[in-house]
C-alpha cells in the first residue's frame, strides 16, 4: 500500500487528524439525535449512523497505524467533539427534519475531508478502496438526511395545499 505524498507534503497527518475528528463528531451527534422522543422510524438511520461513524474510526484508525512511522500518536489523540456548537445546537432540536438538517451539514463536511483525502492515496491502494466505500456509504446518509429534511415539509406544504 502506497500513498501519493511525501514526508515533505505534510497535508495527510492533518487530513487523517481531521477525518478522524469527524467521524468522532459523526458519532456523538447521532447519538445525541436517538435520545430524542420525536424521531420515530427515523430512528434507523440514526442507528445505522452511529455505527459506521463507529466502524469508521476504527478504519481510519488502521490507516494511521499503516503510517505510524510518519505519524505521532498524539496526532489522533481522542479528542472531545470538535464542534460543541453542533452538538449544543442538535440538543436544542426537537423536529426531525430539523435534526436531519443539522446531520447533513455535518455528513456534508465529512464528505469534503474524504474526497480531498483521496487525493493523496494511489488509485489501487487499500487505503484508497477503504476511502471509496466510506465515501460511498456516507453519500447514502447524506441523500437520506436531505429526504428526512425535506420530506414531513413537503407533505405538510401539499396537504396545505389541497
Amino acid at each position: 500500500m502506497e500513498t501519493a505524498w511525501s514526508n515533505e507534503d505534510s497535508e495527510f497527518v492533518p487530513m487523517i487528524r481531521a477525518l478522524w475528528n469527524e467521524q468522532k463528531n459523526r458519532e456523538l451527534l447521532y447519538l445525541e439525535a436517538l435520545k430524542k422522543d420525536s424521531m420515530g422510524s427515523f430512528r434507523r438511520i440514526l442507528s445505522q449512523g452511529h455505527v459506521s461513524a463507529v466502524l469508521f474510526q476504527k478504519e481510519i484508525r488502521w490507516i494511521y497505524d499503516y503510517f505510524k512511522c510518519f505519524l505521532d500518536d498524539k496526532d489522533l489523540a481522542d479528542n472531545q467533539i470538535a464542534s460543541r456548537s453542533a452538538l449544543q445546537a442538535l440538543e436544542n432540536l426537537e423536529c426531525r427534519e430539523d435534526v436531519a438538517a443539522c446531520l447533513k451539514k455535518i455528513e456534508e463536511a465529512t464528505l469534503q475531508i474524504y474526497k480531498t483525502l483521496r487525493l493523496y492515496t494511489e488509485r489501487e491502494s487499500e487505503v484508497r478502496r477503504i476511502l471509496d466505500e466510506h465515501l460511498t456509504r456516507i453519500s447514502e446518509f447524506y441523500e437520506a438526511l436531505c429526504k428526512a429534511e425535506h420530506g414531513t415539509r413537503k407533505n405538510i406544504a401539499l396537504t396545505a395545499a389541497a
